[in-house]
């Protein structure tokens, strides 16, 4: 969410096509085990201040540990043209709102919100349509040794973590090529 920022302003400015690819910090199927209350609890602080940087409310939130559905849903999402919409919500629910993005309920709700028809989306991650999709983009991140997110890709060149628009920007122009920009959620 914080990334986002300077990111939906770049792809404003610059009419940039901007391709979202899957990113599992807690794979599914893989429980991480507890941390310690002073973890948790420098991490909320982190969240926060990172929010109040760029003038957004942010919460840590301890409900969603996975988010494989969300991103299931952001592939159903982007194939009906409300890819950054859904991104948008999405982000609100797991920072801001403090939902649970793994659950098909919530999910269902936000793409309603949007304005998506929430039969079909209910129906696209019941069956696991989209699963294929986001397990391939999983596969790329594990092949390009990437760890985190947000991670962008542009032409080959790399950034890592939330940046500036400058930043971001000179990624993107880096040789003077006018192309589109992955980033990994």
């Amino acid at each position: 969410m914080i990334g986002k920022v300077p990111l939906d302003q770049l792809v404003k400015d610059k009419n940039i096509i901007l391709e979202w690819k899957s990113f599992e910090l807690r794979p599914e199927g893989l429980e991480i085990p507890e941390k310690p209350a002073n973890y948790l609890a420098q991490a909320k602080a982190s969240i926060e201040a990172l929010g109040r940087k760029y003038g957004l409310q942010m919460t840590f939130n301890e409900k969603s540990k996975h988010s494989r559905m969300a991103l299931e849903g952001a592939k159903y999402a982007e194939d009906h043209g409300y890819g950054d919409a859904y991104h948008n919500a999405v982000f609100a629910a797991q920072f801001q709102e403090q939902k649970n993005i793994n659950d098909l309920t919530t999910l269902t709700e936000i793409a309603g919100q949007i304005g998506l028809d929430q039969e079909e989306f209910k129906q696209a991650i019941v069956s696991k349509r989209y699963e294929r999709e986001v397990l391939e983009d999983i596969s790329e991140a594990q092949r390009l040794g990437i760890q985190g997110v947000p991670y962008y890709i542009v032409d080959g060149r790399t950034a890592y973590g939330a940046q500036s628009y400058e930043a971001l920007e000179k990624l993107l122009l880096g040789n003077g090529s006018k192309v589109g920009l992955s980033i990994l959620d």
